[in-house]
């Protein structure tokens, strides 16, 4: 198997034929989050995952997955990467068929993971099938990894839909006459209700910079006069602001200046 001492091989058996975009991300979804495993649990290499299709058969297609891993591991190191990855995101699929959410996940996971179940999500009943096969003294052996059918694809496309919604989701928590210092600011204009590449303090709520939105154009043209055409520096200033925390997961990503009250003049 070209040198390769292990390799995941997926099996679709599909009722009807399968669209080309389907049948591309799939390989696409399965490479790219095999080199998202490498980062995140093998830093030190810099694998690329290689797709082989080695034969397409009547009612099926048997594609192999070979990992291309530089030689700077053992080669029972090797066989733990690729039986790993395969472990790893085999529970991942089986996860999501029960309903459970890909934990830590962020959308590149989401979006990788849906297009390598497509081929099978759309099509009528067919299924798709996981192996990891590894050679050892001289003898191939194979695991099955998961099964699954084109029906129980679709529950896992609904968790993802969920898992990508909650992501989204994002909660609000009013802050009065709280001060704000800023860390980054901007002369030019930008469009109001979205970030504006500025960021900010409020100690109150995070001692971190978050991203500032204007919620106004008269609090936009406040704040921007400090910036533009105050004589003093921006940044020993500070503004006594009503703002809306903008939280995503539980953490604060953005405040929204709804009114401005004062601007306080720090001594030097």
């Amino acid at each position: 198997m070209w040198e390769s001492n292990a390799y995941i091989t997926i099996t679709l058996d599909l009722d009807e034929p399968v669209e080309i975009g389907d049948f591309a991300a799939m390989f696409a979804g399965i490479g790219e989050q095999f080199e998202a495993y490498l980062r995140e649990h093998h830093p030190q290499l810099r694998g690329k995952a290689q797709m082989y299709v080695r034969e397409v058969r009547q009612g099926s297609i048997v594609a192999d997955l070979f990992p291309n891993i530089p030689d700077l591991i053992g080669y029972m190191d090797g066989i733990l990467i690729v039986l790993g990855f395969g472990s790893l995101f085999s529970k991942r699929i089986r996860n999501l068929i029960s309903g459970q959410y890909i934990e830590d996940a962020k959308k590149s996971d989401i979006k990788e993971i849906g297009e390598t179940i497509r081929a099978v999500s759309h099509d009528t009943g067919g299924t798709m099938q996981i192996e990891s096969l590894k050679f050892e003294q001289g003898v191939w052996s194979k695991n099955l990894e998961i099964s699954f059918s084109a029906s129980e694809a679709r529950e896992a496309e609904r968790t993802l839909a969920d898992q990508k919604k909650a992501l989204d989701a994002v909660s609000h928590v009013d802050h009065e006459r709280v001060l704000m210092t800023f860390e980054r600011s901007r002369k030019s204009d930008t469009d109001l209700d979205k970030p504006t590449g500025e960021l900010v303090v409020i100690e109150e709520v995070t001692e971190k910079p978050k991203a500032l939105i204007y919620g106004s154009e008269l609090i936009e043209k406040k704040i921007k006069h400090e910036i533009r055409e105050a004589d003093d520096n921006i940044y020993k200033k500070g503004f006594v602001v009503d703002a809306n925390a903008r939280l995503k997961d539980g953490r604060v990503v953005a405040y929204v200046v709804t009114d401005v009250h004062q601007v306080v003049d720090f001594p030097d």
